[in-house]
């Protein structure tokens, strides 16, 4: 019994990994179209990064893998916004975590708060 109890404890502490997979694409127009090509497994040492530009109302996102000291310098010099051109990199180390592209969230946003305040106008209208 102790020799199972043993084995258990060790399987516990052992743990088995898999090279990590990225989403994958270079310089698409919006992150669905980004997500629909085949994740792509990274080397030892890489992560996922997630970079994105806008220039006027032009949009393109990059995705994949990344050595782990490159994005650490990205990350810090890759974040610009001067109003009509912004760029974005953001990095993460576990499987697909590049899902999502950086700036959608913003935009879903802003949409929101656009479509509460036309309704708060319109509902004033309307009394």
């Amino acid at each position: 019994m102790k020799t199972y109890l043993t084995l258990f404890l060790l399987a516990c502490f052992i743990t088995y990994s898999e090279p990590l997979s990225c989403f994958s694409c270079k310089d698409a127009d919006t992150n669905l179209r980004c997500n629909f090509n085949l994740p792509e497994t990274c080397s030892a040492n890489q992560v996922c990064v997630t970079s994105t530009s806008t220039l006027g109302g032009s949009f393109k996102i990059t995705k994949g893998c990344i050595d782990q000291d490159s994005c650490d310098v990205a990350s810090i010099f890759g974040n610009i916004d001067v109003g009509v051109a912004s760029t974005s990199v953001k990095c993460c180390d576990y499987f697909l975590c590049n899902i999502n592209g950086s700036t959608t969230a913003r935009l879903n946003l802003l949409l929101l708060g656009v479509s509460a305040l036309v309704l708060l106008v319109v509902g004033n209208i309307t009394k």
